[in-house]
């Protein structure tokens, strides 16, 4: 049966080869799965929007625990994203023209070994020089009380095995498989030294949006630094509350303000809600939140706020504004404090603690 991908720049049409360009995939005993869910989009359809990449979900049966995957063609190549449950996923490139094996060596957390074309080749090369220090992270990070510094210093070993390959191989297609490891400098720093024999990877599409992804974040970074140097002022919006009422920033001049960028979608976002609320009582006389909802639909939006019982001010900011961009949000939550001039003091990503002593330095009580 025939799949079509729809995108912003017409139509691909998937079909599935013949049996020999499968993609066999080797459960583990203790996988008890009947059926194997998947989705699959191409390659050069990545850099799209997710709502415009054409991706189909399927599903194939498991039996004896091996499930047999119909691969599609298409120019580029295709990645394909298969789901084990409870967050568990594991992806595949393939060509369509190479019959590909996948065992899955571990359920939780994933790991798998892909062999049967040439750019697994590659990948395995580059996962057998890395993986070893991958393990003793993974084993030090579950002690109940792993040694910050060495967990570090694996993290470093790690980045600069990747590094080193690449310099000691910028012509090898491999090292496009390992440049998409890396992240923010060290990315931008050796994405330059990739040959055009190197580009012939059917990865490279991958990296190339990447790339655009990593200098977008870098961007943001550099302005989130600019704008918390504390003589910045902080850009207005204006946006509707939960009574349709516009609220601008602007209003609340004279009072500290905590600008909480979040999602009900966001779990870290809703596990800092305790000690933000906490923040909320304690500093209510001088300090104002404002819950800045973001990535969802305005009627989950609205449950969100009831449900978790937020009792500052609340506001839906609609996918059409730029304000994400304007305070170089790049990561949920994100937490800006300004202060009672409109000066941004402090921005924060992710749900870290030493917020809030930031917050009490600030606010000097």
């Amino acid at each position: 049966m025939n799949k079509i991908l729809s995108g912003a720049l017409g139509l691909i049409i998937l079909s599935p080869l013949s049996a020999s360009a499968d993609i066999t995939v080797k459960l583990p005993s203790d996988a008890a799965l009947d059926s194997l869910n998947y989705n699959y989009t191409t390659i050069l359809n990545l850099s799209k929007p997710r709502g415009e990449r054409g991706t189909v979900s399927a599903s194939v049966p498991v039996k004896d625990n091996i499930a047999v995957v119909p691969t599609v063609q298409a120019d580029g190549g295709v990645q394909y994203f298969f789901n084990l449950g409870n967050r568990n996923v594991f992806t595949v490139y393939a060509n369509g023209e190479d019959a590909i094996t996948t065992e899955v060596t571990s359920l939780n957390p994933a790991k798998t070994r892909t062999t049967g074309s040439e750019v697994y080749v590659g990948i395995n090369e580059v996962e057998d020089m890395v993986n070893p220090i991958l393990q003793k992270f993974y084993d030090l990070r579950k002690q109940e009380n792993p040694d910050r510094d060495a967990m570090q210093a694996l993290i470093d070993d790690y980045n600069n095995t990747i590094k080193d390959y690449i310099k000691e191989n910028p012509t090898q297609p491999s090292s496009v498989y390992a440049l998409m490891q890396l992240d923010g400098e060290d990315f931008v720093e050796l994405y330059p030294l990739l040959s055009e024999r190197a580009k012939t990877s059917i990865l490279f599409p991958v990296v190339e949006n990447q790339k655009v992804r990593i200098e977008k974040s870098l961007e943001k970074e550099r302005r989130q630094k600019e704008m918390a140097k504390g003589d910045v002022t902080a850009p207005d919006f204006t946006l509707l509350d939960l009574d349709g009422k516009e609220v601008s920033l602007s209003q609340f001049k004279g009072k500290w303000v905590i600008l909480d960028f979040w999602g009900s979608w966001c779990i870290w976002c809703i596990k800092g809600f305790p000690e933000l609320k906490e923040a909320y009582q304690k500093y209510k006389d001088v300090l104002e939140i404002v819950g800045v909802d973001c990535n969802e639909t305005e009627e989950a939006w609205r449950a969100g706020v009831k449900k978790y019982e937020l009792p500052w001010v609340n506001v839906y900011n609609p996918k059409t504004t730029n304000l994400l961009d304007e305070y170089g949000v790049q990561g949920f939550p994100t937490k800006a404090i300004i202060d009672p001039e409109g000066k941004i003091r402090n921005i924060t990503t992710g749900h870290n603690p030493g917020f809030f002593t930031i917050l009490s330095e600030l606010i000097g009580k």
